[in-house]
């Protein structure tokens, strides 16, 4: 064994030669170049592609006395070129199934001083957060008692209203029983403010002046937003601190795109700062801001700016219960009712949110460009150099905040009367001209007003992004899957098809669909639904295709071309949500572009558009190079942040007397983070440090697992009441065949027939179960039994308690016939699950042959569907139907390991739906169906 003189680490001799070679530790790198086991480079300071050593122990990293942040010259660095694209090479028909599962290859930053330590402080969050709460050997304090505690958490997080708790504590005898250090609210309120530290920044009260009127600001300090975001231990072992090129092959010809910095602006980013000064952490700012409504009928709002630092992976801020988003500020939301003239008080509402911004992100400006040490949570220290990189807004908020006139792309310079055209170039907005116009507020104001006007944007009095270092606003301004897609031209298009067809028959497909798990049903039609949410267009969308399918449109015009546009805009939709983008499926989103464009007309034709010049269908040419640029559209989509709303500011009002409601609310939050984050040190006092968890990049196997309650859902049914009420026509002799087909596998058909009919079932019962669920696998094979990602339901028509009678439901399956593969549909058929049962081990004992394979313990009974064959041409879905022979539903009895997930039938409509058609009867009246490829 070796130990490592950099890190006191033991290695074979093999082991310490690739160490060597690998390590991002200064003090293990300075040894490289005095062991003789590798050619030193000409250049001390070129690197090559050298890999970081993951395993670096953060507290032996003093020794090493060489300049972490020394010059270098640029052109000693062959850099990977960020703007050509990969050739990728034509990869075979079933490349994309090879690919599922499999770990990227992952190309470092090619500069291991990037991103690397330069000390190490000795204290960890958690150990500097116990000598600041000088809580002694008490695991609780300042709390006496673990129940003292658990109250006092409880109130804070989950309780009521604190009059209600001081009231419960009023209880006699209550609070002796407990063992509180508390009677009542305020005293709780003390112990939190005196002797809990803050870890995250106290607010503060600010007034920012403009048109000689001050405005209150609460905010936060944005560095210390950062910092205390940098320095969770919560993210400490999943903070990205260097951008990294993914690619699918090992050859790196097919690029992947995931989180941040997979992205290509990181990599470009990283390059820029160590050109000036090596050593850099890039730390990319999210910020995001909208106003809400707080009351319903008060007309009361309240303006909250949130944000978030990039380095921590998607998988986590996207959850608002971990709490990785920050409430940076309340901006004023004064509507200016002094200022009579309109035009005036449109200017100087924008003028007040620059200010303000300006403001709130000012202290970020000198750390951005000339760095600052920042601590993680283990005590390291990296130069860090925290940017604005996206802005996160819908529509209105983008204009505000670029100065782009309304109708206008906030992005780029295309003309609005060009913005439905699709070969209209697409160049960012230029930037250097832009604020060369901006500066001249200050020289001569009607020079400033024209030149503002002649680069197409609004005279903003100095906006706050203008002296950002390394920002670029045009560029920070993120696609918005919620506002853009399904609140902007998911809802034009269901306006539009309803003008083109009749509401009535468009309601009576919508009644008429068959349940699924993964569909909601609206069985009183979508036409007059009113403040349509984000969600419901989501739901909407999983059947619109299969609604309009066969519709007549008005004057007999072909309803293909309708279809086709409607098809285009749902394949943008659910491929702009991917996970995970390649090269490859980058080029599907354009290819649905251009069919949209294609097939638009058919609106012109209908008199339903005159045009197309709709600033968020524009914004569909920008998603490729967005997410080339930023990682996949879940790394800043919206929809977390107006989550968000609810947590961090309408239950902060909801929580205050509504008198001087800012302040109580802000220091509502502060306590709420307050216990949160000792809720956190108690966990680590208790249990210690967690074993470290890798974030794997988004994996696009569908991997799930079924999930069966332990007991039957009846335990006796009789057969002859399988038939009659699960619809399990021909049970026993489904049971017969699959009984002498597993026992004599070789049969053939013929024979198999002969040989069911000597089988004598030796029972007249069997347990059922009502339903299966499924459960994802995560990639590292870890199944989360908490969630149920999609179910099957077979159940007959019942009584609830109040007498009403329930429909019968049996959902349609997707199942395996034995060689079905990862993708595609070959190998595999759609059926009707009719009834899944067990037989006693007696049972089986009997009717199975005694082997090495044991029977299956589940058995699904199941009608089977005609085999796929190819998509319809005009919508691309695939058409089955019920496969009859001699008059009769084909049936089958399979184990229900072969059922692959649920699968939801669009009914073939036709012209018109029949209306004796229901939601719970269609699979059984209607003889053909179409494939939903939207449901999940």
């Amino acid at each position: 064994m070796i130990t490592c003189p950099g890190c006191t680490k033991n290695f074979e001799h093999a082991g310490y030669s690739h160490h060597l070679a690998k390590t991002m530790n200064p003090s293990c790198a300075a040894l490289l170049q005095h062991s003789g086991l590798f050619p030193q480079s000409e250049d001390e300071n070129s690197d090559g592609l050298d890999d970081g050593d993951d395993n670096v122990d953060p507290h032996h990293l003093t020794e090493f006395t060489g300049d972490y942040f020394g010059h270098y010259n640029e052109q000693d660095l062959e850099w990977p070129d960020d703007n050509d694209e990969v050739a990728a090479a034509e990869p075979p028909l079933d490349s994309d199934e090879k690919a599922l599962g499999r770990q990227p290859t992952i190309e470092k930053f090619p500069r291991c001083h990037a991103g690397a330590p330069i000390l190490n402080s000795g204290t960890t969050a958690f150990e500097s957060y116990n000598n600041a709460l000088q809580g002694a050997d008490n695991v609780w304090a300042p709390f006496v008692s673990r129940i003292d505690y658990e109250v006092a958490k409880w109130a804070k997080l989950h309780g009521s209203g604190s009059t209600a708790f001081s009231e419960l504590l009023a209880v006699e005898g209550l609070h002796d029983a407990l063992g509180l250090s508390y009677r009542n609210t305020h005293e709780l309120n003390q112990i939190i403010d005196r002797h809990l530290p803050c870890r995250r920044p106290r607010f503060k009260c600010e007034e920012i002046i403009v048109a000689d009127k001050a405005f209150d600001v609460y905010l936060h300090d944005v560095m210390e937003c950062v910092k205390a975001l940098y320095s969770d231990l919560d993210f400490l072992q999943h903070l990205n601190f260097t951008p990294e090129c993914h690619y699918v092959d090992a050859d790196k010809t097919i690029r992947m795109y995931h989180d941040i910095h997979t992205g290509k602006w990181w990599w470009s980013m990283q390059k820029e700062l160590e050109a000036e000064k090596s050593g850099a952490t890039v730390i990319p700012i999210i910020l995001s801001s909208d106003k809400t409504q707080v009351t319903m009928f008060r007309n009361k709002s309240a303006y909250p700016v949130y944000m978030t630092i990039g380095n921590i992976p998607k998988e986590i801020h996207r959850k608002p219960s971990q709490w990785v988003w920050i409430l940076l500020a309340y901006l004023p939301t004064s509507k200016l009712e002094h200022i009579t003239n309109k035009a005036v008080r449109c200017r100087t509402a924008t003028n007040l949110f620059h200010a303000c911004l300006h403001h709130i992100l000012e202290p970020l400006r000198v750390p951005g460009k000339d760095g600052v040490a920042m601590a993680s949570g283990d005590g390291v220290v990296r130069r860090g150099h925290p940017i604005v990189t996206c802005y996160s807004a819908d529509y209105p908020e983008q204009l505000l905040t670029t100065g782009i006139k309304s109708g206008e792309c906030p992005k780029c310079d295309v003309p609005h009367e060009e913005l439905g055209s699709p070969d209209v170039p697409v160049n960012l907005q230029d930037l250097e001209a832009i604020v060369a116009a901006l500066s001249l507020v200050d020289e001569d104001y009607d020079l400033w007003r024209r030149a503002c006007q002649e680069r197409g944007i609004k005279p903003v009095y100095k906006p706050f992004w203008l002296d950002l270092p390394h920002a670029n606003i045009f560029q920070s301004i993120m696609p918005d899957v919620l506002h853009q897609l399904y609140q902007g031209i998911v809802k034009h298009l269901i306006e539009w098809i309803k003008e083109a067809y009749s509401e009535a028959e468009i309601d009576a497909h919508c009644r008429r669909l068959p349940p699924n798990h993964n569909i909601r049903l609206f069985l009183k039609g979508i036409s007059n639904l009113s403040r349509v949410s984000g969600t419901e267009h989501n739901q909407i969308c999983c059947f619109l295709l299969g609604i309009v399918i066969g519709i007549q449109l008005p004057g007999n015009l072909n309803n293909a071309r309708l279809t086709h546009a409607v098809h285009a805009i749902l394949d943008f939709l659910y491929l702009a949500q991917y996970p995970c983008r390649m090269d490859e499926t980058l080029a599907l989103l354009d290819d649905a572009l251009t069919h949209f464009h294609d097939n638009k007309d058919i609106f012109l034709d209908l008199g339903i558009r005159s045009n197309f010049n709709l600033p968020k269908l524009h914004g569909f040419h920008h998603y490729v190079h967005m997410i080339k640029t930023y990682g996949t559209t879940d790394n800043y989509n919206t929809e977390y942040t107006e989550r968000l709303h609810i947590d961090l500011t309408k239950d902060a009002y909801r929580a205050t007397n509504h008198k001087d409601e800012y302040t109580q609310m802000t220091l509502w939050l502060e306590r709420r983070e307050k216990i949160l984050w000792h809720d956190n040190f108690v966990q680590w006092c208790l249990v210690g440090d967690l074993a470290p968890q890798e974030i794997l990049p988004p994996d696009m196997d569908y991997c799930r697992t079924i999930k069966m309650t332990k007991h039957p859902t009846i335990k006796r049914v009789q057969l002859d009441r399988i038939v009659r009420e699960y619809g399990a026509t021909f049970f026993t002799e489904a049971l017969a065949r699959y009984i002498i087909g597993r026992n004599q596998p070789g049969l053939s058909a013929a024979q198999l027939e002969r040989e069911a009919t000597h089988i004598i079932i030796p029972f007249d019962t069997v347990a059922t179960f009502h339903r299966i669920k499924f459960n994802s696998i995560n990639a590292r094979g870890i199944q989360d039994s908490s969630v149920t990602v999609d179910s099957v339901h077979c159940q007959p028509s019942q009584e609830d308690k109040r007498g009403h009678m329930i429909p019968a439901c049996f959902d349609t399956v997707l199942v395996n016939e034995g060689d079905g593969g990862t993708t595609g549909m070959d190998g595999y058929c759609v059926a009707q699950v009719r009834v899944v049962f067990t037989l006693t081990n007696q049972a089986s004992n009997v009717l199975f042959c005694a082997g090495p394979a044991q029977p299956p313990t589940h058995l699904a009974y199941v009608e089977w569907f005609t085999p796929f064959q190819q998509p319809e041409s005009h919508h691309g879905l695939y058409k089955v139907g019920r496969l009859i022979r001699h008059g009769e539903h084909l049936a089958s009895i399979i184990d229900i390991s072969d059922i692959r997930r649920s699968i939801h039938l669009i009914p073939n409509f036709g012209a018109a739906a029949p209306r004796e058609w229901t939601s719970s009867t269609v699979l059984e009246c209607c003889s053909t169906f179409f494939v939903n490829p939207f449901s999940d």
